[in-house]
């Protein structure tokens, strides 16, 4: 965890940033197997982490844009590096089955994350990159 938030964008470190911007860039649609790129939906999503454990997802339409806020944690579990987010409150935009106000986002690398909170729901998973 500790390199994702030290690896370079540009080979400067994220923690020389005040946040970290990623943009959705595909769907994963669940049990069919099917990818859906971001140039396919009808709207573009963007999760941006501040370093003061804050977070802001937005999804934005062509004539509209969605907002949902919180606190998020870095967690580690069995090997794997995650972003807990916490929400405020209720939204559309929770990835994740049932009736939480928590969601979890796997670190795949330094510059990519990845939401399948709804997989086992037979749901989407959403695949972010660092855009900033």
């Amino acid at each position: 965890m500790g390199a994702f938030l030290s690896c370079g964008h540009d080979d400067e470190g994220f923690m020389g940033e005040e946040t970290m911007l990623f943009e959705l860039q595909f769907i994963n649609a669940g049990m069919s197997g099917k990818i859906i790129k971001k140039e396919d939906l009808e709207f573009n999503e963007f999760v941006e982490f501040s370093l003061d454990s804050t977070f802001i997802k937005r999804r934005v339409f062509v004539d509209s844009t969605s907002i949902a806020t919180g606190s998020y944690t870095l967690i580690e579990s069995d090997g794997i590096d995650y972003f807990e987010l916490n929400y405020e409150k209720g939204s559309y935009l929770i990835q994740s089955c049932g009736n939480s106000l928590k969601e979890w986002m796997s670190v795949l690398n330094d510059r990519e994350i990845f939401n399948g909170g709804y997989l086992p729901c037979d749901g989407p998973g959403y695949g972010y990159e660092l855009v900033k």
